[in-house]
């Protein structure tokens, strides 16, 4: 084999291998953007009136995005003010906050309750902090742990749609948002408190009744629904 020979073939197996390596890295950025706009998208029925929202988020578009907005802006705010002192996480769902995390004190626990209480368009906050250390990397582990057991119960669960909850753990509580009926609710509630590890279920659910429900995926509701019937926080020991 010439060296000329040789040259042209090892360009062509470089070229060969640049060529997987951008196509593997398309296709994972293609990924992650469906995983990011998954739960934004609105069907075709939104052009003649109704509002279909597809199958992945029960918010419609325009709460999802004032959900984001929220989040960033408390969380922001939070950090700003703290400064490190604490561990505080913020979800947004349909304008409903909960608050999680630790603090050192009970004025920073307040404080925090402030800043995230002005926020434009919140409705109503759950402040489930915790005055003492942080939580440890262990702990933290664990409560992902948690949170996934609980995810994966849900989509075993024939009665359950997995992607209509919102799941967050700490410290071994596990907080259920979402837009659902009440036998949804029920279900769910008791669905997480028997996973292993939990050691209690608040709930923070939006209550629609079934026909709302029907309604939402069908594209008959013209206009934004409403959620009905329910307080903003309710306890569901395990």
């Amino acid at each position: 084999m010439t060296s000329r020979t040789h040259t042209r073939l090892k360009m062509m197996r470089f070229n060969a291998t640049r060529m997987t390596v951008s196509r593997a890295g398309l296709l994972l950025m293609a990924a992650v953007a469906v995983t990011q706009l998954q739960g934004c998208f609105i069907l075709g029925a939104a052009a003649v009136g109704g509002t279909a929202l597809v199958a992945t988020d029960r918010r419609t578009a325009g709460a999802q995005l004032e959900d984001q907005t929220i989040q960033f802006k408390a969380q922001t705010q939070i950090d700003n003010a703290l400064r490190g002192n604490g561990n505080v996480n913020v979800n947004s769902y349909n304008q409903q906050v909960l608050i999680t995390g630790q603090v050192p004190t009970e004025a920073y626990k307040q404080q925090v309750q402030q800043i995230v209480s002005s926020i434009p368009n919140v409705k109503s906050v759950l402040n489930a902090l915790v005055v003492g250390p942080n939580s440890t990397l262990s702990e933290q582990a664990h409560d992902t742990l948690i949170t996934s057991l609980v995810r994966a119960s849900f989509i075993d669960d024939k009665q359950l749609y997995s992607q209509a909850f919102k799941i967050t753990t700490s410290e071994g509580v596990v907080y259920l948002m979402g837009i659902v009926t009440q036998d949804e609710a029920d279900q769910a509630a008791a669905v997480a408190s028997g996973v292993s590890g939990v050691k209690k279920v608040v709930t923070m659910f939006n209550i629609i009744t079934p026909q709302q429900l029907q309604d939402m995926y069908s594209g008959t509701a013209k206009t934004p629904i409403t959620p009905q019937g329910t307080p903003p926080t309710s306890p569901a020991s395990p």
